[in-house]
């Protein structure tokens, strides 16, 4: 599954270093930074798409289940 940030630009380095560490702690597998001018809506619809599924496989256990919560906010 794929999610697409817009982050302001100086609060990036701060999301950064928590994707960062999202990553060390094995709670994502990989993030790429994309420059804005790249047309990525066909992405984001079969992204979309897999949602239902997604969520149906959690349903069912699988994938690994952690105690972490994110909570993201708008500041």
């Amino acid at each position: 599954m794929q999610l697409q940030v817009d982050v302001n630009n100086i609060k990036s380095t701060i999301f950064l270093e928590l994707l960062s560490l999202f990553k060390k702690d094995n709670m994502i597998n990989d993030y790429k930074i994309i420059d804005n001018k790249t047309n990525s809506d066909n992405e984001l619809l079969n992204d979309l798409n897999m949602i239902g599924e997604s969520i149906d496989n959690a349903k069912k256990g699988l994938g690994h289940q952690t105690s972490k919560t994110v909570n993201i906010k708008n500041a």
